[in-house]
């Protein structure tokens, strides 16, 4: 089969999804009338956080333009998305007409009367009930169409428990709250469905923006380019220019899902023809494009909600973040390096590479567009909202204007970049307002107190019991919401309690916001497996459980960094350099150890029980030298092992070895 044939195959299951999700119209007035409304989203929101109003001396509340920006999305979301799968597809039903008005007339609400509503806030008039429990309505069915009955059920139960919280037993006992108390306080109170609007429309939308840039003006291209001239003549190439490009890819769009349909697409077709089966195909890409979440600078928006919980600058999330996420990637490099070798897979022949001077000619561009935003970021400490917007203008310039090819359809890239935006932020805002709604019913009730409680009861066995049954509480309510709702709500829920007992408040919501991001690659509901199954042609359940052996380490590191702070770089002077040079150093190794234990290949294949062995000298090695006094001497005994094991291993290394069979695959990967 030819390369471009298994592309065209491979590619057309994202694109009759995307074409099934989002009506087509036929009529030329709504399609002018939705990408007006959809193209306004950015726009706006652009001029806003370039302070455009106050240069031209409006006073604007920033309330206001949430309102405005909330009423566009609401109005975006019931054109274009389809009640069920039998409604049409092709125009406006007239109750979509009535849901779509009325979120434009809840929003509009905030954009024109926000400066009285301010002024009596606690004040809740017949006129403020009825707005705010349409606009909580308008976004539980939002929720329905956009992100499935998973979340909704979840928000909906958050919902009831505000009605139902004195009634409770025990400790999920709550405070009461009258209905019109209740939905103004959702919609209203700065630390509800406000907070999450306000990190929509100012932070979420800016990053989407800059991802958008990159995407439509070929930055996507260009990084996928270094990535394969990078790693692609190796063993393993084709698997490791995947790890490489979506990471880059994931750390500016957030989303494990978009990441596998943008980069999969060439990724997976391209590990496959190399020696990889679909499943270790779709594995590899879903871990990667799962990992991009936690890669600095950017993060997903999910990062920039920890630094507005904990009140800390965005520098110092990111920084914190490094150490982390290089153990993630490194481990699932060294895995995919073992899967080659004992699979003799071989790099890319040349002339399927791209050159060198291709490179050299458009990877220069990308420097601009991240090394501004690290500058403004870091170097100039402007907000991050800011920061982002800046570097989206130098990026749109540098990759608009100097790619003759971007050039000729300068203005054409730059609607599509704006409509793309726009359409991207209706799920990006529904999903907050979702986390919103949550936040504020768990603010209201003294829920969080109570969850507190109830898993204080838990860390009466133990800080690690307490740390294991969070990380289950965080992927099973992970799974099937997007990162950011996963978050959102296990942040509120778990983190305060692990900060009570004594885990630092960074350490603790970097370890829900992991297990929230590895939900996106653990079955039964992993998503990103879903989404890379008929692209790789594959059982989504059995890249699922192949990509759980990959992203093994994920389930790790965040155990780590609770008992070995030393781990999470700090910028205030306090950070103990040679405790983290210690602990970095053991498990930079460990990592190199636990691929080898669960790949069962070092220079040959290793049987059961070499396996096992090697992977009980990696746990020695990932336990923190600080967690325990006597923690140093299962780090000494694992490092002289773990050599001793390897130093035996070359000794006994077979001259003739042969890749395994694939029916010896097979039986291998399935074991």
């Amino acid at each position: 089969m030819s390369d471009k044939k298994v592309q065209t195959t491979n590619q057309r299951p994202p694109k009759e999804a995307q074409q099934q999700r989002y009506r087509k119209f036929e009529n030329k007035f709504m399609n002018i009338l939705v990408s007006a409304s959809l193209t306004m989203i950015p726009v706006v929101g652009i001029l806003f956080v370039l302070n455009v109003h106050q240069q031209m001396g409006l006073t604007l509340f920033n309330e206001q333009y949430f309102g405005l920006f909330f009423a566009l999305i609401l109005f975006g979301v019931f054109l274009v998305i389809p009640a069920t799968k039998n409604s049409p597809k092709n125009k406006v039903p007239w109750y979509d007409w009535i849901l779509a008005v009325t979120g434009l007339t809840v929003g509009g609400y905030l954009l024109f009367f926000y400066p009285s509503i301010m002024l009596m806030i606690g004040q809740v008039t017949t006129e403020r009930f009825i707005i705010s429990a349409l606009a909580v309505l308008l976004v539980l069915e939002a929720i329905r169409r956009m992100l499935g009955l998973v979340l909704l059920l979840i928000v909906v139960s958050f919902i009831s428990y505000g009605f139902l919280a004195p009634y409770m037993p025990g400790v999920l006992s709550g405070s009461a709250t009258a209905p019109d108390q209740l939905f103004n306080y959702l919609y209203l109170d700065p630390s509800a469905m406000m907070s999450m609007l306000n990190l929509a429309a100012t932070i979420g939308l800016v990053f989407i923006l800059f991802g958008q840039i990159l995407i439509f003006m070929r930055g996507g291209d260009i990084l996928n380019d270094i990535a394969l001239f990078s790693f692609g003549r190796f063993r393993g190439g084709p698997a490791k220019g995947s790890i490489l490009g979506s990471t880059f890819i994931g750390s500016v769009t957030g989303n494990p899902v978009s990441n596998v349909l943008l980069t999969g697409n060439v990724t997976i077709p391209l590990m496959k023809r190399n020696g990889f089966n679909s499943t270790q195909a779709g594995a590899v890409e879903s871990v990667a494009s799962t990992g991009g979440q936690i890669i600095p600078p950017v993060m997903g928006i999910a990062a920039f909600i920890i630094a507005e919980t904990l009140g800390v600058p965005y520098v110092e999330v990111a920084v914190a973040a490094i150490i982390p996420a290089f153990l993630y990637y490194l481990c699932l490099f060294l895995q995919v390096d073992f899967i080659s070798a004992r699979q003799g897979a071989t790099g890319l022949k040349s002339h399927m590479l791209p050159s060198f001077k291709a490179v050299v000619k458009t990877g220069w561009l990308i420097i601009p567009a991240f090394g501004s935003l690290v500058y403004f970021l870091f170097v100039v400490g402007y907000t991050p909202s800011l920061s982002g917007m800046y570097a989206s203008i130098i990026a749109f310039l540098t990759l608009g204007l100097l790619q003759k090819s971007v050039r000729k359809k300068l203005f054409t890239k730059l609607y599509d970049l704006l409509f793309g935006t726009g359409k991207l932020m209706l799920e990006i805002t529904i999903v907050l307002a979702a986390a919103g709604i949550v936040m504020g019913v768990t603010g209201i009730t003294g829920l969080g107190f109570n969850i507190g409680m109830l898993l204080q009861g838990i860390a009466d066995y133990g800080l690690l019991t307490l740390l294991i049954v969070s990380a289950l509480v965080c992927i099973v309510l992970g799974m099937g919401m997007p990162s950011v709702a996963a978050y959102a709500v296990v942040a509120v829920l778990v983190a305060p309690t692990l900060i009570q007992l004594g885990v630092e408040p960074l350490a603790a919501h970097l370890f829900v916001f992991y297990f929230a991001i590895v939900s996106n690659f653990t079955p039964p509901i992993a998503v990103a497996c879903f989404a890379a199954a008929p692209i790789a042609q594959g059982s989504p359940h059995k890249i699922g459980f192949r990509a759980m052996q990959l992203g093994i380490v994920a389930y790790i590191v965040p155990f780590l960094f609770v008992y070995a702070p030393e781990l999470l770089i700090n910028l205030d002077g306090s950070q103990a350099w040679v405790a983290t040079g210690i602990s970095l150093a053991t498990a930079v190794f460990a990592c190199y150890l636990l691929a080898m234990g669960v790949e069962g290949y070092l220079f040959d294949r290793l049987h059961y029980g070499k396996r096992i062995i090697v992977t009980v000298i990696a746990a020695f090695l990932f336990m923190p030298y600080t967690m325990w006094e006597y923690s140093w001497i299962l780090n000494y005994s694992g490092l002289v092992l773990g050599i001793l094991f390897i130093l035996n291993e070359w000794k006994l290394k077979k001259k003739d070895f042969q890749p395994l069979t694939t029916k010896e695959n097979y039986k291998l990967q399935n074991d």
